[in-house]
């Protein structure tokens, strides 16, 4: 790479980590491109600290290489205009021809930069099979009994459908590459499941489906279908591609106190002790709240495409047998080695052998990080339990043992052998005294739901699904219940105590034995870690990584 040019499409924490990674090359010229000029620049100043007095030419670029050049810059929220979905139509579904291609934004790009290396660090499967999520349009067609406006309706589906955006992207980037004459491009690609299976409990913040949703499946489908196109042309002649995936949570970034998004925006802090009777057959809707400030404050972790983390969640989806972690500088040096010629971690040359799994590094890097947060959160004195970013399954599951482990001096095994009905007392004496955590839960859009279908009702909610007619009833106050509801009903006191019963006694059978890293989990899980406590019971129940887990299946 002495010498030459690189273009990193998609600088942000992985693009930028091979940014960084490339400067050990001494190439002539980065060019780091994201989707808007403000986070290229960003991304130019962090790349500039690691310079140390290199002269390397640091240029940006900036727009959405999934669009014509003529769209470039248009921003995201403009492309849903008319006129621009029809042009995004017309460009995605014209028959193929060279002077189509040379209208996209990627031939525009790659021919102005001519670079000898790409680094694609673009999360194109999320972008194409989540962000434009193929599901809600037709669902909404299919809900609504009122006449629609056909037309638009049909624009909508076909702007918004998966495969012809991305045979496009991958027709302009064969052309771009061969008339070039690009040495190598990287793609850093996704399993969509962070290594995991479709067992999955997380989403990405996903609302009305928890778990294996269908935005999380429409991210793994466009995954599985960038991956074939490029092994297709991987094998066309005078090209080099290469995938690098990593099969593991990535990185982080900034660690903070304040306020987070969640769902594209920030939560008011807002309070609730006012019990709703929940009515067989009326429509579910949303409660009063006193607003206690403008915005709600936790300590979290900045972690790229979903925002932020709380401790609670960042514990359990880095937690053993969860997705783990993997650092992003560790993905940077998989992306450099591979463009310099290794094939140990290109997708394309073994397509089910190469993924980057969790490692060591990360599993220290996790310690600081839990541990940094964990020491702000006592410092400020506020709990950082959920921030609904990895779906309201999660919450209502880090909410529930918090409160419950809380009222039981924080001891599983007291947890256990306490009565039910004594729980219930001292749970519902715990939600009357305790305004952080009651604010937090319904900040967030989680109903706090009490013995007979009494609940604290927030202004708005998650589930059930608000754009749909939510009728109440026995049934579908046990299914919101399981999905999204913190339910401190005392049936589920003796779900979680009977769960917790079962993790005690798989936790001893492991502190006995030689294996390190186990111990240290029964550590945390017999000190009433929440985050290691609900990956842990995920993983029991099925939700964990293809592995022999612990020395043996915890079935």
């Amino acid at each position: 790479m002495k010498n030459k040019t690189i273009l990193i499409l998609g600088a942000g924490q992985i693009g930028e980590a091979c940014a960084i990674k490339s400067i050990s090359q001494n190439p002539r010229q980065i060019i780091l491109h994201t989707l808007t000029k403000e986070e290229a620049l960003i991304a130019k100043r962090n790349v500039y600290k690691h310079l140390e007095g290199r002269k390397i030419d640091i240029q940006i670029s900036w727009g959405n290489v999934l669009v014509t050049k003529e769209l470039l810059n248009v921003d995201y929220s403009d492309l849903h205009t008319k006129i621009n979905k029809t042009k995004i139509i017309e460009y995605n579904y014209s028959y193929l021809s060279n002077k189509l291609i040379e209208k996209s934004s990627l031939y525009y790009i790659i021919k102005k930069w001519k670079p000898d290396y790409i680094f694609d660090g673009i999360n194109t499967a999320t972008v194409v099979g989540y962000q434009d999520d193929p599901y809600s349009l037709p669902r909404k067609i299919i809900n609504n009994n009122t006449k629609q406006d056909w037309s638009k309706s049909t624009q909508d589906l076909l702007a918004s459908n998966t495969i012809p955006s991305l045979i496009r992207f991958t027709q302009a980037l064969k052309k771009s590459l061969v008339d070039f004459k690009v040495n190598c491009y990287v793609k850093i690609s996704t399993t969509g499941l962070g290594g995991m299976g479709d067992n999955l409990f997380y989403t990405h913040g996903d609302v009305d489906e928890p778990g294996m949703s269908s935005g999380i499946l429409g991210k793994v489908a466009a995954a599985g279908v960038i991956h074939q196109l490029f092994l297709s042309l991987s094998h066309t002649p005078g090209i080099n591609i290469k995938v690098v995936v990593p099969a593991a949570l990535v990185g982080w970034q900034r660690i903070g106190f304040g306020k987070f998004r969640s769902h594209g925006k920030n939560m008011p802090l807002v309070d609730s002790t006012k019990k709703t009777q929940l009515i067989n057959k009326s429509v579910f809707t949303t409660g009063k709240c006193k607003q206690l400030s403008k915005f709600m404050e936790i300590p979290f972790v900045d972690s790229g495409e979903n925002s932020a983390y709380s401790l609670g969640e960042m514990t359990a989806i880095t937690t053993l047998g969860q997705m783990e972690c993997v650092t992003r500088e560790e993905v940077a040096q998989a992306c450099i080695e591979t463009a310099l010629g290794s094939t140990r971690h290109d997708l394309l040359t073994a397509m089910d052998m190469v993924s980057l799994g969790p490692s060591h590094l990360g599993a220290i890097q996790r310690r600081i990080i839990l541990d940094k947060i964990a020491s702000l959160e006592k410092n400020k004195s506020v709990h950082s339990i959920a921030t609904n970013n990895l779906g309201p399954t999660v919450s209502k599951h880090l909410f529930e043992l918090y409160i419950m482990l809380a009222c039981a001096q924080n001891s599983m095994t007291t947890f256990t052998k306490t009565s039910s009905k004594i729980m219930v007392e001292k749970i519902v004496k715990f939600m009357q005294d305790n305004q952080e955590i009651r604010s937090q839960i319904v900040s967030l859009g989680l109903p706090i739901l009490f013995e007979n279908n009494q609940a604290i009702l927030g202004e708005y909610f998650y589930v059930p699904n608000p754009n749909e007619k939510n009728i109440i009833s026995v049934d579908n106050i046990e299914l919101w219940a399981n999905s999204g509801w913190v339910d401190l009903r005392e049936k589920n006191i003796k779900y979680w105590q009977s769960l917790l019963k079962k993790i005690l006694l798989e936790s001893k059978k492991i502190k006995n034995t030689e294996l390190a890293n186990s111990e240290r989990n029964w550590f945390a899980i017999e000190n009433a870690n929440i985050g290691e406590i609900l990956g842990y019971a995920y993983s029991m129940l099925g939700g964990h990584r293809k592995i022999e887990f612990l020395g043996k299946n915890p079935r």
